[in-house]
């Protein structure tokens, strides 16, 4: 099943970047401009999997939607990660205190977002169960020929002769 995403960001070009990533990641997404488009989207439709939130944003801010969202009934329990350019400390605690799940500022890049995504998507409890990285049998793996085991070139075949 595809997680969708709701992206609130009002710079176009960080928009359409957030979407060809989590697109190419596998996400459906959802985009609003502003926050009045996202607090009608929070009001009228059924809550994504997760609420990536620019915290300055035109009409609503990031912190009075964020606090939509908690007290909206069927979006109270989506998880949103707050993307924004500020990484002063105060204000990053504060978000969280608010009711951020999680916090990436901006600089951090496309890396940074999706491995925060894939945690809050994925809390470490399922992740016991389910490695991220699976190791293959013995006998399946592929095995690197020694020096001493590599196949000669003909050429070197013949001079050992």
């Amino acid at each position: 099943m595809k997680h969708k995403v709701l992206v609130v960001e009002d710079e176009q070009d960080t928009a359409d970047l957030l979407k060809r990533v989590l697109e190419r990641e596998g996400f459906s997404v959802l985009q609003a401009k502003d926050g009045r488009q996202a607090s009608t989207l929070i009001k009228t439709v059924q809550p994504p999997s997760l609420v990536l939130l620019d915290l300055v944003v035109p009409y609503v801010s990031g912190a009075e939607l964020l606090k939509l969202i908690r007290d909206h009934p069927d979006w109270c329990h989506t998880p949103v990660i707050v993307v924004s350019a500020d990484s002063y400390e105060p204000d990053i605690q504060q978000a969280l205190r608010q009711g951020a799940t999680a916090y990436v500022t901006k600089q951090k890049g496309s890396a940074g977002l999706i491995e925060a995504m894939r945690r809050v998507l994925h809390p470490p409890a399922s992740s016991r169960t389910q490695p991220i990285v699976k190791k293959l049998p013995k006998a399946a793996r592929k095995q690197r020929p020694s020096a001493r085991r590599r196949p000669r070139s003909s050429h070197e075949k013949k001079r050992a002769a």
